[in-house]
């Protein structure tokens, strides 16, 4: 017994939730790409936003060649996964390259520092430059080590008095 033949309507939307499945899938690979990249160099960095912007679009795509559908829970779930990942990749990334000379001296100076003092002299350091970088004001002078710029913080810090 051969099995019953599919509708001629059947066909067209078996293969509007393939291509909308595709998309689904293209858009979260970018999106999962494109979260590893922004948090590497410059050119990783931007070939992340370019991705995460390309996710984004790919899973638009897919909710809207998803519309019309069965069992379409599976795909909007997708979709909205893609969207969420390269809306978080694209902020990051945008934030990166914008602070771009600030994310670099505080790579910087944690790649130089070794102790837990150290470390926290260059969060405070990422803070006071991201600050002085989004006001206008100059940067913060990048220091020889943690150890003199946490000797002058705490010298500025005893005596507010002094300038």
């Amino acid at each position: 017994m051969t099995p019953p033949r599919p509708s001629p309507e059947a066909a067209p939307a078996d293969a509007r939730r393939a291509a909308a499945t595709r998309t689904a899938g293209g858009g979260l690979v970018c999106a999962a790409v494109s979260l590893v990249l922004v948090g590497a160099g410059l050119w990783p960095t931007v070939a992340g936003v370019v991705l995460a912007a390309a996710g984004i679009g790919l899973g638009i795509a897919a909710l809207v060649r998803s519309r019309g559908t069965d069992r379409r829970r599976l795909l909007v779930l997708s979709a909205v996964a893609a969207i969420v990942l390269g809306a978080l990749s694209l902020l990051a990334g945008g934030a990166r390259l914008a602070l771009w000379p600030v994310a670099e001296a505080y790579q910087e100076c944690v790649a130089g520092t070794l102790t837990l003092s150290g470390a926290a002299q260059c969060q405070q350091e990422l803070e006071d430059g991201i600050w002085s970088y989004l006001s206008g004001g100059p940067a913060a002078p990048a220091s020889e080590g943690a150890g003199a710029s946490a000797a002058s913080t705490s010298n500025a810090s005893a005596d507010p008095a002094r300038p």
